[in-house]
């Protein structure tokens, strides 16, 4: 059903987030989010593929076919398309960045790049229900609807939406730690290295709106070390290039 008038949202305390005016949206979204979505297909490949380079991997036809089928069958909200790319390319950056990232500290890479990839699982799971909600009611919501649904931080949700997908325990438990851990002190090793990836793929993916100095003060808070960076944004220009291929920026909406 097309979607055949809007509903202006305005801006909330955090208490609020998430409750629009309409009844008959919040009705519609309060139902879409007790259906999670479906488990990520191809998962486990989409990690296996990203172990190799950003630059190498356009080349491998079966991985960059393993990364289109779990961007539509995951990373599918019609009607939200534009801000649904965004949480695309930030998830596989971020999970390029992981890899990485873990693979200079010696650390489990596959883990880190599957976390990477989900790391905004709730976020995924709120905007599949609002675009469902949007199209159930009918109605559009017009306005900071993407920076209540990153403010919320439903970790319940993120919680219930992980289990239903039945992840390998130790990849849920990273994504519910970085979660509720990543602004505090000291973190699990894990985390923090999630966090400097996420962090570089920020200032990637965001390059007109990032913090200026986001990475380095990510590094010293983080505690790691400066090559650690220096490498990573070394991948950089591979992992652009393979963003322009199966998460390309969306056009600007007019």
């Amino acid at each position: 059903m097309p979607v055949s008038s809007v509903v202006y949202l305005q801006p909330r305390t955090r208490s609020e987030a998430l409750r629009p005016e309409t009844p008959r949206v919040i009705t519609a979204f309060s139902a879409a989010l007790l259906r999670a979505p479906p488990k990520p297909p191809g998962l486990a490949a989409c990690v296996a593929w990203l172990q190799e380079s950003a630059e190498q991997l356009p080349s491998r036809q079966m991985g960059m076919r393993a990364l289109q089928t779990l961007r539509t069958g995951l990373f599918a909200a019609p009607g939200r398309e534009a801000e649904m790319s965004l949480l695309w390319r930030e998830a596989l950056a971020t999970a390029c960045y992981a890899r990485v990232v873990a693979a200079h500290v010696r650390f489990d890479a596959p883990l880190l790049t599957g976390a990477g990839l989900l790391h905004r699982a709730g976020e995924i799971a709120a905007l599949r229900a609002l675009a469902a909600a949007e199209n159930d009611a009918s109605q559009r919501l017009v306005g900071p609807v993407m920076e209540q649904i990153l403010e919320a931080r439903d970790d319940e949700l993120v919680a219930r939406v992980t289990r239903s997908w039945a992840l390998p325990g130790e990849l849920r438990l990273l994504i519910l730690r970085w979660r509720d851990q990543q602004e505090r002190a000291p973190r699990p090793e894990a985390v923090s290295l999630l966090t400097m990836a996420q962090a570089l793929a920020t200032e990637l993916v965001h390059a007109a709106t990032c913090t200026p100095g986001l990475v380095e003060a990510a590094r010293e808070a983080l505690r790691l070390p400066l090559l650690l960076v220096e490498q990573a944004r070394a991948a950089t220009a591979g992992i652009d290039a393979l963003l322009a291929q199966v998460a390309p920026a969306p056009l600007p909406q007019t």
